[in-house]
């Protein structure tokens, strides 16, 4: 294969997605199993990838980086090799996950669904916060402490992330607080 203006160098990789070595090739070989026509090149003494495959591996590390699949589920998605559990995204793995634990009490639900929401999508407390101020929802002291990601709420009220969080009567079983946007 010749080079082109558009290929770029395997050796630019670890720069480009701030990984080392291994970790690129490993990610270079589980592209190159799935389809060799994306295999790397030689041109001279470099080596070098073509436009498609820089771009498969881009959709890789985003793959991996923001969906949470393995270098070799992302690979599958990538070049249309899915697997059957492994073509779902981290976020829909991990809901249907939630509805198949019968053992969850109801007052834990909650907690594992905020948990999950804020390791896997990055803007989750804003959205939820939004929500509960839009809808003018009371949230236990527990699920707010964890929203926050704090582990004691102070005083009566305070302000965080732009948000006013004031306290309430004690509820059934816990405080609540309500929540408004500053």
């Amino acid at each position: 294969m010749r080079k082109q203006d558009t290929d770029f160098p395997v050796a630019q990789l670890m720069e480009r997605y701030g990984l080392v070595r291994s970790q690129v090739y490993a990610r270079i070989n589980a592209l190159k199993s799935k389809n060799p026509a994306l295999a790397p090149f030689k041109a001279g003494v470099r080596s070098y990838v073509s436009q498609a495959a820089l771009e498969c591996l881009d959709e890789i590390h985003r793959l991996i980086n923001e969906d949470g699949l393995t270098t070799e589920d992302a690979a599958d998605v990538v070049t249309g090799h899915p697997r059957t559990t492994a073509a779902k995204p981290l976020a829909a793995r991990q809901n249907s996950e939630l509805f198949a634990l019968a053992d969850v009490s109801a007052e834990q639900a909650p907690l594992i669904a905020i948990r999950r929401a804020l390791q896997t999508e990055p803007l989750a407390r804003y959205e939820l916060l939004d929500k509960v101020a839009d809808r003018g929802w009371w949230l236990p002291v527990g699920e707010l402490a964890l929203l926050l990601g704090m582990e004691d709420l102070p005083g009566e009220a305070f302000e965080c992330y732009g948000y006013r969080f004031t306290r309430g009567d004690e509820g059934d079983l816990e405080i609540s607080w309500r929540v408004e946007k500053v």
